[in-house]
């Protein structure tokens, strides 16, 4: 007899979530759900751990905040304390220090894109590579290493010029709080979820039903589905769906990009309903186009309906029509960019612990209330160590 399916979210925790039902704004909570997994991603590549690891962590990382508020728990600290969790479930044991070494790593990182200049423009490079890179295959430390980040043409140098790296001493008071920090949102991830930590991965279900569909040895099929899995983990989709939706998605989406023919209700053989298959693609298409990762290996051109007008009427223009409309389309792409980078900066900040959530949720509701401001926030995060805040200090204080 087969087992249960691991546990998905509710219909009213979908719609209402604690973080929601607490005042944060439901694209924030996306944004932050992006953020903090990409954390883990990138954290499980450059210790080497296995993707099935990582994705059990990024799914109890999106489990969580559906029991809890982002109000209560930081990002940053339930991230890193998943991750810790995840090792253990799937039998991949790491160092403690090793792990609190990288994520203080990561943190420091971000603080020095975080202090760069705000007119200066942070290329795509050096904030995508973290979730473009574990969906290769790759250590995601390559094109850092060769120095392409921040190149990009720009006579503006290297974004990581100036940045630099000490690794804390073992009896640094850092490190303990970041262990003291780790072990309690570890125990509450489990006390929360009531010890049910099964997580059902859909990779092995992809390669069944890519055999079946005589796919498989089509090049680039099977990698662009276990991209777009990989890829589906920044999001909720995980905890919406049971594993046999989401293959099917990803070979949905898939053979869409690459224009392969499906036979007619091809869904059905997998107990997949077509309406579900695509609203799961709809989700990572907007994750791509809001968060501007590159182009997919294989994939074909897909142009948006306002690129597609613009393309037309380009055509219809002829070639002088195309000269005076040359820079349009590029003034939209810079304003995108730039819309993408205030985006991943405001991530940055707003993970780095509950406190700052809380200050900003505070200081809106100031704003809406047309109070003008004030203070926004400061008493509303004290006491206890729901997050282990004090971690936080001690990091920013270096």
């Amino acid at each position: 007899m087969p087992r249960d399916p691991h546990p998905l979210a509710s219909l009213a925790q979908v719609v209402e979530s604690p973080s929601v039902a607490d005042g944060v704004p439901h694209e924030l909570e996306m944004d932050l759900r992006v953020a903090g997994c990409m954390l883990i991603q990138e954290a499980g590549v450059l210790m080497q751990l296995p993707q099935s690891t990582m994705a059990t962590a990024q799914v109890i990382f999106h489990r969580f905040y559906y029991v809890s508020s982002m109000l209560s728990f930081g990002v940053s600290d339930l991230s890193v304390s998943s991750l810790y969790l995840a090792t253990k479930l799937n039998e991949t044991p790491i160092r403690l220090r090793d792990l609190i070494n990288t994520y203080i790593f990561l943190q420091a990182r971000i603080h020095h894109l975080l202090s760069l200049p705000a007119d200066r423009r942070l290329v795509p490079a050096a904030l995508t590579s973290s979730a473009r890179a574990p969906s290769d295959g790759n250590t995601g430390d390559g094109e850092r290493a060769r120095g392409g980040v921040g190149q990009a043409g720009s006579g503006e140098g290297d974004v990581w010029d100036g940045f630099r790296f000490d690794v804390p001493s073992f009896h640094s008071t850092v490190f303990w709080d970041w262990k003291e920090a780790i072990q309690y949102n570890e125990l509450q991830i489990l006390k929360r979820l009531g010890f049910n930590m099964q997580v059902d991965l859909p990779y092995s279900l992809v390669i069944n039903y890519l055999k079946i569909l005589d796919l498989v040895f089509e090049p680039g099929v099977a990698q662009m589905c276990w991209s777009i899995l990989n890829d589906a983990l920044l999001t909720p989709l995980y905890t919406h769906h049971p594993t046999h939706v989401l293959a099917v998605a990803s070979i949905y989406l898939a053979t869409a990009l690459r224009r392969l023919p499906l036979p007619a209700g091809w869904c059905a053989l997998f107990d997949t309903d077509e309406a579900d298959a695509k609203a799961c693609a709809g989700t990572v298409l907007a994750l791509w186009d809001e968060w501007g990762a590159g182009a997919i290996p294989g994939a074909l051109r897909l142009e948006t309906r306002e690129q597609a007008g613009q393309t037309r009427q380009a055509g219809q223009m002829g070639q002088a029509g195309q000269a005076g409309q040359a820079g349009q389309p590029g003034q939209v792409g810079q304003e995108r960019e730039q819309a993408r980078e205030a985006k991943w900066r405001r991530a940055w900040v707003l993970m780095q612990g509950r406190k700052a959530v809380r200050r900003w949720v505070d200081s809106r509701g100031n704003e809406a209330r047309g109070s003008g401001g004030g203070g926004g926030g400061g008493g509303g995060g004290g006491g206890g160590k729901d997050s282990g805040a004090r971690s936080r200090q001690g990091t920013r204080s270096r």
